[in-house]
């Protein structure tokens, strides 16, 4: 079983949408595929098509196999569910007590069930990414080719680096482009920048900017399904393919 994180260093870059996506595409590939949703946002769901007005979720039942839901796209998932204020103090302080907690609700699932874990995280240093860092194998940092992305790096790779030390199972990270622009002379710069720095870390595959994407999510469904033959899905499927091949290196 691979546990991936999808991180960022900044919000509003496409995340949890890619998330979703990479999951189903994974899915679509006969892998069996858990998606946890640990941005508190709670967004998974609406890509998903689950009941606006359920409240279960991570937050009330753990990662246990009582909060997972089935979707209609072929992957499993535990929306982050939907708590009070007084709530998500409670449990973000019992997140920062027991570091492990995410790790220790993975680890709890049968042993073989899940291919794949994707863990979805809001931005920046939050105690949701040291939980998602210390459970994944890898991260994938999704970043957008502009300045504000570019110069969050510094600090998510070294948030990265803090919560992985020392562990032989932590495979590293890799930078992913999401909404590139056909025609940017900042975009192609910033992506240059980025081959330059992070060439050997970053992903081969840039997720081309399609309004696609946000009209599938209007319809609560992945682009996949909406429209699998889009630019944006056939980057996507490329995305899960070099995925499949890291993984089996």
């Amino acid at each position: 079983m691979q546990v991936i994180a999808f991180i960022s260093g900044k919000g509003g870059v496409g995340k949890t949408t890619l998330a979703v996506n990479v999951a189903v595409a994974l899915a679509q590939r006969k892998k069996r595929v858990l998606l946890i949703d640990l941005d508190p946002q709670n967004a998974q769901r609406l890509h998903l098509g689950m009941n606006p007005d359920e409240i279960a979720g991570l937050t009330r039942e753990g990662i246990t196999p009582s909060s997972i839901f089935d979707s209609p796209f072929g992957i499993k998932f535990i929306p982050f569910g939907r708590i009070t204020e007084a709530e998500m103090e409670d449990f973000e302080a019992e997140l920062k007590a027991h570091p492990n907690w995410v790790s220790n609700g993975i680890e709890s699932l049968s042993a073989g069930y899940f291919d794949f874990v994707i863990l979805d995280t809001p931005p920046g240093p939050t105690v949701y990414l040291h939980q998602a860092l210390i459970a994944a194998n890898q991260a994938l940092v999704v970043v957008l080719a502009d300045a504000a992305s570019y110069a969050t790096l510094p600090k998510i790779t070294s948030l990265i680096e803090q919560y992985t030390a020392g562990r032989s199972d932590f495979f590293g990270f890799h930078l992913l482009i999401n909404q590139m622009p056909a025609h940017s002379k900042l975009g192609y710069q910033v992506r240059s920048a980025l081959f330059a720095n992070y060439a050997s870390q970053l992903v081969p595959v840039a997720i081309h900017k399609d309004p696609r994407v946000a009209q599938a999510l209007g319809f609560e469904r992945p682009v996949l399904q909406y429209e699998p033959n889009c630019i944006a899905s056939l980057d996507i499927q490329s995305v899960a393919d070099w995925l499949l091949d890291s993984v089996e290196q």
